[in-house]
């Protein structure tokens, strides 16, 4: 496995490894989002995984560690979080106020990546 950068709230950075322990199950989705930074218009994201603390995303768009952004998921209101990781196009996202696990439950059966079928 491998290793990526964080940064927290008060801004250290810090190296996590992938393999450490998750706080809330992650589940692989499929879906378009558009988010944006605060002044800025929204951008296109993909969704390719998503969990009641956070989400991944693919964009073109560059946003930084640590900045706040807003995100709009299929059927919510936008809702804020915080860019915790880059990985070259990938990025990783903490909810500010996490979703509920009933919420996150239906949104990961909702979008659920599935394998096409042959």
């Amino acid at each position: 496995m491998g290793s990526y950068a964080t940064v927290n709230d008060q801004g250290s950075f810090s190296i996590k490894s992938t393999e450490q322990v998750r706080r809330s199950e992650r589940s692989r989705v499929r879906a378009n989002a558009k988010f944006r930074e605060a002044g800025f218009n929204p951008y296109d994201a993909e969704l390719f995984d998503l969990s009641s603390t956070g989400f991944r995303m693919n964009t073109f768009a560059r946003p930084a560690i640590g900045k706040h952004i807003w995100v709009s998921l299929p059927g919510l209101q936008q809702l804020e979080c915080i860019v915790r990781r880059v990985e070259g196009n990938e990025y990783g996202c903490e909810f500010v106020n996490p979703l509920h696990p009933s919420v996150a439950a239906h949104m990961q059966s909702k979008l659920r990546k599935t394998e096409p079928r042959y």
